[in-house]
């Protein structure tokens, strides 16, 4: 299994949910399913003073619009640091690490344009 990160929000006007996932150039992706612990949950990442993407280990990821911004600041830091973290968690360059978090960054601004959040599942 793969983790998918989408947005999700809800029709101001008629009230129907909405989910979106952006299936095109691999923006869905969020890792293998072992990336949710070997990854996401990883010492190297919580160090780094994230702590939406370390709730992975033991769940599904949703984070709502009033939380986003905290998101975001959280996928940025580890994107400055991203090849530190990519030396760190022995992963070679080129690996998908960058991609993953700028698949987050895509999702997070396609949902606050419609007031939503993203989940990862």
């Amino acid at each position: 299994m793969s983790l998918i990160v989408s947005a999700f929000w809800t029709d101001p006007i008629t009230g129907e949910s909405h989910e979106f996932t952006d299936w095109e150039d691999g923006h869905h992706m969020a890792g293998v399913e072992r990336a949710r612990w070997e990854l996401w949950g990883s010492e190297a990442v919580r160090k780094r003073g994230a702590t939406f993407l370390p709730q992975l280990a033991n769940s599904n990821l949703w984070v709502d619009g009033a939380d986003l911004p905290a998101f975001v600041a959280e996928v940025r830091m580890l994107l400055v640091d991203v090849d530190g973290l990519r030396v760190e968690l022995g992963r070679l360059p080129g690996c998908t690490l960058p991609h993953y978090l700028r698949n987050f960054l895509f999702a997070a601004d396609y949902a606050a344009k419609r007031g939503g959040g993203i989940n990862i599942t």
